[in-house]
């Protein structure tokens, strides 16, 4: 098992063409970054939460570096083109380079990042940072529409891929709607309140969730190859995760815009919560349950990576 997934890898890096490469390399370079600022909170010190904070750095560094190499592997999937390919690639990198970068340079200033019109250099690295942010959107809403094209990936995989670039659409708009929320209040309400909706809607949860729904589900889809199930059971599994990460965005959006706090749930809220739940983390447990029986039915064997319609040789 351990085998026929570490050849799944090395096949996936082996078959990778350049503008996959590119992604891959600047992810690991957020890695870096991400690596570089928790060590730079530890030694300055100073709060987690607020707007001049190292989280930002930090959250936003660990967030590229594993939405970008997703989108690499998401893109050895879709019909050959590779100058429209490397377009994408290059838009994606590079953006989101000068994004974080930008947010990086005002947490070492010792500024908010966001919402800062303080002074007119502040106001001209925020206005920079959401061109980069649209340009980023843009983006995604091309390799979204994309990946509706014929997939090379088994149905269960091209169904995690699809779920997946849908709700990381509407997290780039559920990220927009933050700037929507924030700037007209921009000097009536401390910059730290401004993701804030009415009265305790925090805007940045439903975002962050739609933000990696794709890592989740496709990695559970790649795990789901490996079991004895045919691909009918593996695209329900898959489907039933996708479902109920669906249903925790939805209840996430809900709550926020009726400014309600997270877990301020009426009580059909709650039951939804519970299923939603229920629905996302059940494949896992059931996809890990087929693993191990795969495991003991074939404990001496080393089947080779999954092929392209996801079938075990």
């Amino acid at each position: 098992m351990g085998q026929a997934m570490g050849d799944s890898l090395l096949a996936y890096w082996r078959d990778r063409h350049g503008y996959q490469s590119f992604l891959y390399a600047i992810g690991a370079l957020f890695a870096i970054s991400a690596a570089v600022h928790s060590i730079a909170f530890f030694i300055y010190g100073g709060p987690w939460e607020g707007p001049v904070s190292w989280r930002k750095p930090i959250a936003f560094s660990a967030s590229f570096a594993v939405i970008l190499p997703s989108l690499a592997w998401v893109m050895g999937f879709l019909p050959a083109r590779r100058r429209a390919a490397w377009i994408l690639s290059a838009a994606l990198g590079t953006a989101s380079v000068f994004e974080v970068s930008l947010i990086a340079l005002q947490q070492w200033r010792g500024v908010p990042s966001h919402f800062n019109d303080a002074t007119d250099l502040d106001s001209g690295i925020f206005a920079a940072m959401g061109s980069f942010v649209g340009i980023i959107a843009v983006s995604i809403v091309v390799l979204t529409l994309w990946t509706l094209r014929p997939l090379d990936a088994p149905p269960s995989v091209a169904l995690a891929i699809r779920t997946g670039m849908v709700l990381l659409l509407a997290g780039q708009a559920l990220g927009g709607a933050i700037i929507a929320n924030g700037v007209p209040q921009v000097g009536d309400r401390p910059i730290g309140s401004l993701n804030i909706f009415g009265e305790a809607g925090v805007m940045k949860v439903p975002h962050s969730v739609a933000l990696h729904a794709l890592q989740v589900l496709i990695v559970l889809a790649w795990l789901a190859l490996f079991t004895r199930w045919d691909e009918s059971r593996r695209t329900r599994v898959v489907g039933a995760a996708c479902a109920g990460y669906s249903g925790l965005l939805l209840v996430s959006t809900f709550q926020t815009f009726s400014g309600l706090a997270p877990f301020d749930l009426a009580p059909f809220m709650g039951v939804l919560v519970m299923a939603s739940t229920a629905l996302a983390i059940g494949p896992f447990c059931v996809t890990a349950a087929a693993l191990v029986e795969a495991m003991r039915a074939a404990p001496t064997a080393r089947p080779g990576a999954p092929d392209s319609l996801g079938n075990l040789p």
